[in-house]
């Protein structure tokens, strides 16, 4: 097997475990409040995180609805 062929192949193989972790985890912790539901560490800024909405979890990218 080529050098290109091995690439192609570890490729494939890379794409396959991403598929099937995001079909068994499709959520993850929000990384903007890190899971903590909040948009600052400030005691006067706290309110919900913009990016999760408050829940601390968003979807991970290709998990589609």
């Amino acid at each position: 097997m080529s050098g290109a062929g091995v690439v192609i192949l570890i490729a494939v193989i890379a794409i396959a475990i991403w598929w099937i972790e995001l079909r068994i985890h499709p959520i993850r912790r929000c990384p903007s409040c890190r899971g903590t539901k909040r948009n600052s560490t400030n005691p006067e800024r706290w309110g919900k995180c913009r990016r999760c909405g408050g829940t601390g979890e968003v979807r991970r990218f290709g998990a589609g609805e």
